[in-house]
């Protein structure tokens, strides 16, 4: 068997050590729920607990190795994941023979991803592969056990935020009047490729969608889109109607510039406003306010305070700053957040929302967002991708936050 580092590069997932954690930690929610065998089948959750996203069926049983039976491509797999059981599956209908042979196939309590396995698979998992079983949800089980990064993960999203860092530096040398949206947006984001940007940002929530974030200028900011986000774009089409536009950026209105880095499988979330001369005093109010959200929260949000006090922490300022009615979105397009975790998957846990109680803990990993949008003007915002510590928020985003104006 070909050996592997213990220090992830470009060519591994994890650390082994790093993966055993991982799923000694599942293994035990698994016991306290009766579980006895989780399929894992949606890429992330694949890449969290095997180092790779080639494509099979991971099964973990409640205790003992897991087994990972990979359809495409076994090469890869011994290669990228440190798991010891590896076998390569020919196809869905070799799956039960291959469960007998592993002592798998009498398992009587079987967990799956309910949230983003197809219900096709579902029924043949169902009525083909294990019909004597129940089955139940794991996928708040493994959003659970995701919500709390290890030092290995921390550091991957510290790679990611200077990866953003370096990229937005350069935006001064791209925006100029005239430039479109979807130009200045191509040039953020080849700097990112440039720096190992896999090109694009998971989403879990079904049909959520985005690529490497949101460039945005002016009055484009402010149209609403199906994404769950506080400011959508018009997008190139209708077919993809999120995000940068053929639109030409003008002086004087407000250009929002949010992406995500991508380091080892890792992202952050990072949002600066530019304006090429001074924008409307509005814009400018507005960006104060958000800021100072962001310091108010940075303060407060500790360890043991809800995510839901946090979120009303924000409305109340917001309020206060005569801004409620624009803050995260305008009309019936308004989002109830003011942050999310994020790790391999843009949306994990925690939502910083109303009438989310979940509590905040050290080494969660949050994004946190102000934003204000005005129909016809623009938007301006901020967002910063933070580390919860036992003394507050640690910000791992560290581009200069000051409103840019060239």
């Amino acid at each position: 068997m070909q050996k592997r580092s213990e220090q992830a590069d470009s060519r591994y997932g994890a650390p082994q050590e790093e993966i055993k954690r991982r799923t000694q930690a599942f293994q035990e929610l698994l016991r306290r729920q009766s579980i006895d065998l989780a399929l894992i089948r949606q890429n992330a959750d694949l890449f969290y607990l095997t180092g790779t996203v080639q494509d099979g069926h991971l099964l973990v049983p409640d205790r003992g190795d897991p087994v990972f039976l990979v359809w495409r491509v076994m090469d890869r797999a011994r290669i990228e994941s440190p798991l010891e059981r590896k076998f390569p599956l020919s196809s869905l209908k070799a799956l039960p023979s291959m469960l007998q042979d592993l002592d798998l196939a009498d398992a009587k309590r079987i967990g799956l991803e309910m949230d983003v396995l197809p219900a096709f698979l579902y029924k043949f998992y169902s009525q083909n592969t294990w019909p004597h079983a129940e089955f139940c949800d794991i996928s708040m089980l493994l959003r659970h056990i995701r919500r709390i990064k290890s030092p290995y993960e921390i550091s991957c999203i510290e790679k990611a935020c200077r990866q953003v860092k370096e990229a937005v530096a350069m935006v001064p040398e791209f925006l100029r009047p005239g430039i479109s949206e979807l130009e200045l947006s191509a040039a953020v984001e080849s700097e990112l490729r440039k720096r190992g940007h896999c090109g694009l940002l998971r989403m879990r929530i079904w049909n959520q969608e985005m690529g490497m974030g949101q460039v945005l200028s002016g009055q484009n900011a402010a149209v609403a889109s199906w994404t769950n986000t506080p400011l959508g774009g018009q997008g190139p089409h209708p077919a993809y109607g999120m995000g940068a536009s053929f639109k030409r950026i003008k002086e004087a209105e407000p250009v929002s510039i949010d992406i995500g880095g991508w380091f080892n499988g890792y992202c952050c979330d990072q949002t600066r406003l530019f304006s090429i001369g001074q924008p409307p005093d509005l814009i400018k109010k507005s960006y104060a306010s958000a800021r100072d959200i962001l310091k108010i929260l940075e303060e407060k949000m500790l360890p043991g305070i809800s995510c839901s006090s946090a979120y009303q922490l924000a409305v109340d300022y917001a309020e206060k700053s005569g801004l409620i009615e624009n803050f995260m979105g305008y009309g019936p397009s308004r989002v109830r957040f003011i942050g999310h975790g994020l790790g391999i998957e843009l949306d994990e846990f925690p939502f910083v929302a109303r009438g989310n109680d979940m509590i905040l803990e050290q080494n969660m990993i949050i994004a946190l967002e102000p934003k204000f949008v005005f129909p016809g003007i623009g938007a301006a915002g901020i967002e910063n991708t933070y580390r919860v510590t036992e003394n507050g928020l640690e910000r791992l985003t560290s581009s200069p936050q000051e409103l840019v104006v060239l």
